[in-house]
């Protein structure tokens, strides 16, 4: 294990947490492809800059994860970041790449991937680098913002329900998550019963016992008003297909984007 950081990198604006999180996500998986030993180099480094004015950032903040592992052919390197692709069979859930796309989404940022087989692969995270914003103004897509709702997010993954609970709160809903269809239901049913009834529901497809369609058909049934959200990691090809479930009032693929969140909520809510 080696690191190699830029001494001239500026402070990002980013969650903490969540860049932890990508990192360590990053750092397992090149652990994971150098099963006979090898060499993990995470590496940072600023790109950007305009050499002819010393007085200025760079525009880009680059974090890269380097191994000389396994590596992945072509079509498994397209595919890496699909939600629930893995190539670790029962050890894999598929959903570290994924989650990790997520965060550079939600940091406006972007993922490149590099890798041939028996040579390794880098994985680079590219952060947008912004002055700071002393006087408060804001983008074209922030000034959108949603009146503030009353959310119920339920999915079986604890990683994705907490994320899509952080970034929510972070447009100023409350939100409240559930790990299971029938706990969800539940969480419907006593809010309603204590007068502060859910404004959207969010729900994931494919749960055990009591899945997402179930979910829908029963929310709907006692509130035929309320929105309901599908987030599935089939969402686009439901989308594509047509197939989208009875009860549904739209679909969202995982991770979800924070712009098609965002877009989701302003075209289902009244």
């Amino acid at each position: 294990m080696q690191t190699d950081f830029s001494s001239e990198l500026p402070e990002l604006a980013a969650n903490e947490t969540e860049v932890r999180e990508a990192l360590t996500n990053l750092i397992l998986n090149a652990v994971d492809a150098i099963p006979n030993g090898g060499r993990i180099t995470v590496r940072t480094r600023s790109q950007g800059w305009d050499f002819t004015d010393p007085k200025q950032i760079p525009s880009q903040a680059v974090l890269e994860v380097i191994d000389t592992g396994v590596g992945m052919d072509e079509e498994t390197r397209e595919r890496c970041l699909e939600p629930f692709f893995s190539t670790k069979g029962q050890r894999g859930t598929g959903l570290g790449l994924a989650m990790v796309y997520g965060v550079m989404e939600r940091h406006e940022g972007k993922i490149e991937i590099e890798s041939e087989l028996a040579k390794g692969t880098t994985v680079r995270l590219i952060f947008p680098i912004r002055q700071n914003e002393a006087n408060g103004n804001v983008n074209g897509d922030d000034a959108a913002v949603l009146n503030k709702l009353h959310i119920l997010c339920i999915d079986d993954e604890p990683l994705l329900r907490e994320l899509l609970k952080e970034l929510l709160e972070r447009e100023g809903h409350q939100v409240e998550v559930t790990d299971g269809g029938q706990a969800g239901l539940c969480a419907f049913r006593v809010a309603s019963q204590r007068g502060q009834p859910f404004d959207v529901v969010i729900t994931d497809l494919g749960m055990p016992y009591f899945d997402g369609r179930q979910v829908a058909a029963a929310v709907k049934r006692e509130s035929p008003d309320t929105p309901i959200i599908l987030l599935t990691g089939w969402g686009a090809f439901m989308k594509g297909d047509g197939d989208v479930p009875l009860n549904v009032d739209g679909i969202l693929s995982k991770p979800p984007r924070s712009s098609e969140l965002r877009a989701a909520l302003n075209r289902i809510v009244p």
